[in-house]
C-alpha cells in the first residue's frame, strides 16, 4: 500500500490508536488454563487405546518367563551352591537307574537310542588315545596300557570345578555297575597345587575310581589342550577314543555311550 500524504488520514489514525488500552477480558487466566488442561490430560487416559495395555501385559508376562527358569533352575539343584555336596541318596538313585536300563524297562535297546543317539565317532575314523604316565593316589603311575581290552573313561576336573563334583556321583555307579564288563573310571585332576589339595578333597568325597594326578604342563601336554572343565574322554577297548564331551555330560547319553561301546567287538 503506497503511503498517505493526507494530515487528516494521518490525524486519525492517531486518534484511533489512542483510543486502544488492554482489555480485562482478554488477559490470559492462568488458574483457568491449568484446569483445563488436568480435565484434558484426564479424558485422555481414560480414553488410552486397548493396545498399550497389551502391551504393558505381555512385558510382564515376558519377565516372568525370564526369571522362572532362574528360579527353577535353583529349585531343582541344577544351580548347586558353591559348598553343596552330592548326598549318597543321589549316588544310589543312579546306580538303580543304570541298573534298571541293564536289566531292561520295557523299552528296548533300539528305542532308547534312537530317542538319544549316542555321539560315537565311527570305529574306523577313531584315532588313537595318546599314552601317558601320571602318578595316582596310591602313588604308582597311571598308563594307558594299564586299560588295555577295556573301556575306558577318561575324565579331567579339579576340585574347584562345581559342574565336575556334580558328575562323580555318576561316574561312582558307572564304575560299581559297569566294571564286571571290562569298563574303568581314571580321574585326572589339574589342580595345580597337586595332591594338597586333591587328597583333602577326596577324603569329604570319597570316589570308587581311580585318580591320577596332571597338575603340570608336560603332565597334559599328551592330552592337548584341555580349556574347559570337566572334560571327558571314551577310548574304546582297543585304545581309540570314540568320542569327547566338553563340560558336563548328559548322563542318559554317556550311559548309552559306555553300553555300545561295551558291546563292541575288540
Amino acid at each position: 500500500m503506497a503511503p498517505h500524504d493526507d494530515p487528516e488520514v494521518e490525524r486519525w489514525v492517531d486518534d484511533r490508536m489512542a483510543t486502544l488500552g488492554p482489555n480485562p477480558e482478554r488477559q490470559p487466566n492462568v488458574e483457568s488454563g491449568l484446569a483445563q488442561l488436568t480435565a484434558r490430560r484426564g479424558t485422555d487416559r481414560a480414553r488410552r487405546p486397548l493396545g498399550t495395555w497389551l502391551v504393558a501385559v505381555a512385558a510382564m508376562l515376558w519377565l516372568g518367563v525370564l526369571l522362572f527358569p532362574v528360579e527353577r533352575l535353583w529349585q531343582t539343584g541344577t544351580l548347586d551352591r558353591a559348598d553343596a555336596e552330592p548326598s549318597a541318596r543321589d549316588s544310589t538313585a543312579v546306580v538303580a537307574a543304570v541298573n534298571a536300563a541293564d536289566a531292561g524297562s520295557g523299552v528296548s535297546m533300539d528305542a532308547r537310542r534312537r530317542a538319544r543317539e549316542p555321539r560315537l565317532i565311527p570305529v574306523a575314523q577313531r584315532e588313537s588315545a595318546p599314552d601317558f604316565i601320571l602318578p595316582d593316589m596310591s602313588g604308582s603311575d597311571a598308563t594307558l596300557s594299564d586299560y588295555t581290552g577295556q573301556v575306558l573313561l577318561l575324565n579331567f576336573w579339579a576340585t574347584w570345578c562345581q559342574p565336575c563334583r556334580a558328575e562323580m556321583p555318576w561316574f561312582v555307579a558307572f564304575q560299581d555297575v559297569f566294571e564286571d564288563r571290562g569298563f574303568a573310571v581314571l580321574g585326572v585332576s589339574v589342580d595345580e597345587p597337586g595332591w594338597d589339595v586333591v587328597r583333602p578333597f577326596l577324603e569329604q568325597r570319597p570316589v570308587n575310581y581311580r585318580i591320577a594326578l596332571a597338575d603340570t604342563i608336560d603332565r597334559q601336554a599328551p592330552f592337548g589342550p584341555i580349556n574347559i572343565l570337566p572334560t571327558t574322554w571314551l577310548v574304546d577297548r582297543t585304545g581309540r577314543v570314540a568320542t569327547v564331551h566338553v563340560g558336563l555330560v548328559d548322563r542318559s547319553t554317556i550311559v548309552l555311550e559306555i553300553r555300545q561301546l561295551l558291546d563292541e567287538a575288540s
